[in-house]
């Protein structure tokens, strides 16, 4: 169990970080840096891995031996460019220190990760081949990915969809998270093994929240990135999804990643670089789910309709540079769905047939109700996400100046298309209504929950702009003067 917890962990964590001190510049303060890094590092390294394995796999043959090599080539190859073409620029500045009762936010934030890793811990022995969906897909698949010979092209078989109806094995479905356990299970010849399935969900759960925190305090604050921490923590169907060793939260740490990173990219002294790392995050979403490819081709239309508002040379240098990180993951993808992938649920779909479910008023209801009972299900009381966004944007304040902002506006516009995406992807289903709805919007939200939360704080004013300047409060108030804190003047422009 020691070496399948090794082997699964520690090289993702290793070749990502590597990767985003390559291409990011160096944040304060450091404990943030080190938070940024690891948690996209992690998400990162298990997405390049996955593609490392497959292409091997494809290319070379199914042999952990050659395989072994070239991730150990690989690891090598990682340190070196760190050491050559690290981004050394010195980004941001060090935050003031959390005063008066704040410092009960990171005992909280503590406090709710402690809960939520029990929970986590209690789910996985109580089930630990996950959900349905877990061993009848990812898992399955997995298994079939890694044997030791020609079978492992039965992964993408289109028997499997014999098996359990039409479609129920996704057998067209990408492949980087089934490929990744694949590639744990290989290394350790232990197939079959739930320690590799678990931990993999595990790393994904914990990176999203180490992401979310970590790109909040380096662009509006700690107060703001612990607040986000424990409003994702507090997220029922998050926690729930979390154990489940489905692909919902991966898909979702990129979307995060995404985000995150556009944001980075458009923030004050933002190194150019930034741009390989998003393109990475958007070639690994689409690897990840069938939703990860319109994710990555939205992103790539909201962050082109961005650069063309900037001066043409840093324009063209950053798309390039986006498309320098996404090309790998893209080209597999696609080359995956078109030349190894069987059929899917939404080849019987016609255009005909599509037009006439459009003009259906009674689909438009049930996709309403149904949607509307799932996000109900996303929490409880002041619990809800929702919730907690609504009431900390009446009391802090929305900033206008991060509103103005190009970067945020073109991620409002990604979240607002991949949104409407969905809703309409329930409208034309070929799949009966209902049950589509009851079995997958859940998972759905639970993908954009960890972005929304990010994007919602991002534009909300912190609580440390809002606060009573920290020096002499007492003299301001008896004076009956009006004084506002303005935010500190980092490179980043929190």
């Amino acid at each position: 169990m020691l070496l399948v917890l090794l082997v699964t962990l520690a090289p993702p964590i290793v070749i990502g970080s590597l990767l985003a001190r390559t291409f990011l510049p160096a944040y304060r303060p450091a404990l943030v840096a080190w938070l940024l890094n690891v948690s996209l590092g992690a998400g990162l390294g298990v997405g390049v891995l996955s593609l490392l394995y497959f292409l091997v796999k494809l290319l070379l043959g199914p042999s952990s031996i050659v395989y072994g090599a070239v991730e150990i080539t690989a690891l090598l190859a990682s340190a070196g460019a760190c050491r050559v073409i690290r981004d050394r620029a010195v980004v941001g500045e060090e935050p003031r220190r959390l005063a008066g009762w704040l410092w009960l936010l990171p005992v909280a934030t503590g406090v709710c990760l402690i809960l939520a890793v029990a929970q986590f811990a209690d789910s996985s022995a109580a089930s630990p081949y996950g959900n349905w969906d877990a061993w009848s897909i990812w898992n399955l698949r997995a298994k079939l990915l890694a044997q030791p010979n020609a079978a492992w092209r039965d992964a993408f078989s289109p028997v499997l969809n014999q098996q359990a109806g039409a479609g129920a094995t996704h057998g067209d479905y990408p492949l980087l998270l089934s490929a990744y356990i694949a590639r744990c299970w290989s290394l350790t010849s232990s197939i079959g093994d739930v320690t590799a399935p678990i931990a993999v969900a595990g790393l994904f759960s914990l990176a999203t929240v180490g992401l979310l925190i970590g790109g909040l305090a380096i662009l509006r604050g700690w107060t703001t990135a612990l607040t986000g921490g424990i409003i994702l923590l507090g997220t029922a169907e998050f926690l729930h999804n979390s154990a489940w060793q489905l692909a919902d939260v991966p898909v979702g740490f990129f979307y995060l990643a995404a985000f995150v990173l556009f944001l980075l990219l458009d923030a004050a002294g933002g190194a150019r670089r930034v741009a390989v790392v998003a393109g990475i995050a958007l070639g690994c979403a689409a690897w990840t789910k069938d939703e990860g490819m319109f994710f990555a081709v939205f992103a790539m239309l909201a962050l082109t309709a961005w650069q063309m508002l900037s001066k043409p040379g840093a324009r063209l240098r950053t798309l390039a540079l986006l498309a320098a990180g996404a090309v790998l993951p893209l080209a597999v993808s696609i080359y995956f769905k078109i030349f190894l992938a069987p059929q899917g649920i939404w080849a019987p779909l016609t255009l005909s047939a599509a037009a006439s479910r459009l003009v259906d008023a009674s689909r438009y209801a049930l996709i309403f109700g149904g949607l509307w009972n799932e996000w109900l299900d996303l929490g409880r009381g002041i619990a809800h996400p929702a919730l907690c966004l609504a009431v900390l944007a009446a009391c802090l304040g929305v900033s206008r100046e991060w509103l103005r902002r190009p970067g945020v506006l073109a991620a409002c516009g990604l979240l607002l298309a991949i949104t409407t995406a969905y809703f309409f992807s329930y409208v034309v289903t070929p799949l009966e209504l209902a049950w589509h709805l009851s079995t997958s919007a859940g998972r759905l939200m639970v993908q954009l929950v960890p972005a929304t939360i990010f994007l919602a704080l991002a534009v909300c004013r912190s609580a440390e702009e809002t606060a009573l300047p920290i020096e002499e409060p007492k003299r301001a108030v008896r004076a009956g003067k009006k004084k506002t804190r303005r935010a500190p003047t980092a490179k980043l422009g929190r």
